[in-house]
């Protein structure tokens, strides 16, 4: 149960984050219009947000041999494990303190976020041997992938929501965009 509520809580954070709220916000908000300038180039929202997202891979893809080896051999997976969740959620939640202009800021939170969400996920599926018998593994598996979807999809409405009828709430969309993510970092 505990293994299925990892994915139920961080399933919030790719669905609400990653996918939905962010990108339009970081488009929306946090770049100007005209785009980013940096060493004189002139980088639109959308392109920005691709190398951002490229760069959380490429450090993945480097780092995640040694996360594999250390999952399978040390005795700290949940070390790891709880490093990689608590860090993903303050920078998912720091999100909340980014706004108009704070394009460094917004993409250095997201990075360690990503960085995080993805490292935490190879303890996460380093723990399925040891909770689950090779004849459970697949029920067990697919339960926290069920669970993943039910809590993402709750986090996500309600982030939804309160961006949608954001002046019901009396706060302008910015601010419920910040409050989303907040939350999913919290969830």
């Amino acid at each position: 149960f505990g293994w299925s509520m990892y994915d139920w809580a961080n399933s919030a954070y790719i669905t609400t984050v990653t996918v939905a709220v962010l990108p339009i916000f970081f488009e929306g908000t946090v770049v100007p219009k005209d785009g980013f300038l940096i060493a004189g180039i002139r980088f639109s929202a959308a392109s920005l947000w691709a190398y951002i997202i490229s760069l959380s891979t490429f450090i993945i893809f480097i780092c995640a041999p040694a996360l594999g080896a250390i999952a399978d051999f040390s005795a700290s997976k949940k070390k790891f494990l709880m490093a990689f969740c608590w860090c993903g959620s303050l920078f998912a939640t720091l999100l909340f303190f980014c706004g108009e202009g704070d394009v460094w800021k917004t993409m250095f939170f997201f990075l360690v976020a990503q960085v995080c969400f993805v490292g935490g996920n190879v303890f996460y599926d380093a723990f399925l041997p040891h909770i689950a018998s090779e004849d459970h593994m697949d029920r067990v598996s697919g339960k926290g992938y069920a669970f993943g979807y039910v809590g993402g999809g709750i986090q996500f409405a309600l982030s939804l929501a309160l961006i949608t009828f954001h002046d019901r709430f009396g706060i302008d969309r910015p601010l419920a965009a910040r409050i989303a993510m907040a939350a999913a970092g919290l969830w």
